[in-house]
């Protein structure tokens, strides 16, 4: 990906405060209990940050969420 492409991504994506921190998180090794806990929400307010974004951009696990996070510049490894 040329970072033209990166750049378009990373203007295009949308994401709140909350939204950014989860995923930032997710990229981690803590577990989805643990990031609930780091945010101070319940476990199923993280799954609902994970849902939406998994549905936004097209992913089907925490893995493609870390690698388009990664891709984007949104966050590095």
């Amino acid at each position: 990906m040329n970072n033209q492409t990166s750049a378009y991504k990373l203007n295009s994506v949308q994401l709140n405060p909350r939204e950014r921190h989860f995923l930032q998180l997710a990229c981690s090794e803590l577990t989805y209990v643990q990031i609930a806990d780091q945010m101070c929400v319940s476990p199923r307010t993280v799954d609902g940050y994970r849902e939406t974004l998994f549905e936004r951009f097209s992913v089907k696990s925490r893995v493609g969420l870390a690698l388009w996070a990664v891709r984007t510049g949104l966050v590095t490894p």
